[in-house]
């Protein structure tokens, strides 16, 4: 009978791991020692701010190379700065004269993306102390061995980080490099078919000289390109590590909710329950503080960019122009929602923890967890929630706002226009 027992339990628990995948993916994850590093949830920002001279997180800042990246950061803003300046000169002239709407309406959307951009990386740059100490908690916090990260779904939370991140960065380098370097291809075209060689830039841009010239055109083109790039790494990283912290605060809910779940009347483990919920509330409040101003100058020019985007595409374009716009829509649009996605998803994280606490063992404990139990469940009933400047909470119903205000736009420009035209 002893041998029997042992050959069927040598059949019987590799068959059990591989009817559950959960439990194959953990056994391979160990065979490999595959952990999940905090890091990784904020390298793709941080690869980004690598591009525009923006010290990265835990590197030191007071070395020859952290200065040269402070100086190459500076000397982009500037340029970004300058192509604004330049880009509202060429309007306020356009707007002037009013001889092509469509014009000023293709130009107005970019405006309002540099613009953004502007404030954005403001945000990450004037808050860079705060943001560290963020990073810094959140790390303390971080579930670093096999178990916990089992236990706390880690890997499901880096493999969303990391898909959702790396799909976001790639449609939005697609978008600039097609907005910056479709004029060449334009100029191609147009010579091949008529011989003729027309110089074209990426964007309208007021120049105090002739850039058709030989030598101006090319310095004019990469100035162009460079300040565009930045634009959209600009809002890109500041968007990537917002959601990346977002979703760390996240894990640290669902921890917390597992803790409460199986805290088995265990007075010590409520209590430390109850610390890590106010850490993770007071990280969650500290955020607001940081993006709540940003948030709010990205939801009211989200809304008009939307609208002038949509205006363009619909309206009697050339297939390039109409290509381009689309793609600049389809980017506007998930980059709202990606806002609207997280912050949603940090609502629903906190709301969970109520619920988890009363799902435990609680009537097998004593009266006095009971009663402290029943504080935690009391103040668990506030969610946590990120706003713009306190004007509008951060989901999706404000997703479903923000659209609905963009059609309102859309519709009364397209009711001008049209007669207009006629």
């Amino acid at each position: 009978m002893g041998g029997k027992f042992s050959i069927n339990l040598r059949i019987v628990q590799p068959t059990r791991l591989i009817l559950d995948p959960s439990l194959l993916l953990a056994f391979k994850r160990r065979q490999m020692n595959d952990l999940v590093k905090f890091e990784s949830f904020i390298r793709v920002p941080e690869i980004f701010f690598d591009m525009i001279g923006i010290t990265r997180y835990g590197e030191a800042r007071d070395t020859w190379k952290a200065r040269l990246k402070q100086a190459f950061f500076w000397s982009s803003y500037a340029n970004t700065i300058f192509c604004l300046i330049i880009e509202h000169i060429y309007f306020i002239k356009a707007a002037g004269n009013f001889t092509n709407f469509l014009e000023l309406t293709a130009l107005a959307p970019c405006i309002g993306f540099t613009a953004l951009s502007i404030v954005k990386i403001m945000t990450i740059k004037l808050n860079e102390a705060k943001l560290n100490g963020i990073l810094d908690r959140l790390s303390d916090l971080f579930p670093r061995s096999h178990l916990d990260q089992d236990r706390y779904r880690t890997y499901n939370y880096n493999l969303e980080s990391q898909m959702v991140m790396k799909s976001f960065s790639i449609l939005y380098m697609i978008l600039i490099w097609i907005f910056n370097l479709l004029p060449l291809v334009s100029m191609l075209v147009n010579y091949i078919s008529t011989g003729i060689l027309e110089k074209e830039l990426p964007y309208f841009m007021w120049y105090w000289y002739d850039w058709h010239k030989a030598g101006y055109y090319e310095i004019t083109f990469f100035h162009q390109n460079w300040g565009a790039f930045d634009s959209a790494v600009f809002n890109l990283s500041t968007d990537l590590l917002f959601c990346a912290i977002i979703l760390l605060i996240c894990l640290q809910f669902d921890i917390l909710a597992y803790r409460l779940r199986h805290a088995k009347g265990d007075y010590k483990e409520l209590e430390q329950c109850v610390k890590l919920h106010q850490s993770v509330v007071e990280l969650s409040n500290q955020l607001e503080g940081i993006f709540s101003p940003s948030i709010l100058v990205n939801f009211v020019g989200s809304s008009v960019i939307i609208c002038l985007v949509g205006f363009q595409a619909t309206s009697n374009i050339s297939a390039f122009d109409l290509f381009k716009f689309i793609l600049f829509l389809i980017s506007s649009l998930v980059q709202v929602f990606l806002l609207c996605y997280y912050g949603n998803k940090l609502i629903e994280a906190s709301s969970q923890i109520g619920y988890c606490a009363f799902e435990g063992t609680w009537y097998m404990a004593d009266l006095r967890y009971q009663k402290s139990l029943l504080f935690v469940m009391t103040r668990a009933g506030q969610w946590q929630k990120l706003t713009a400047m306190k004007f509008s909470v951060v989901s999706l119903a404000s997703y479903s706002a923000i659209l609905s205000t963009s059609f309102s736009y859309f519709t009364l420009l397209k009711t001008i226009y049209e007669p207009s035209q006629k």
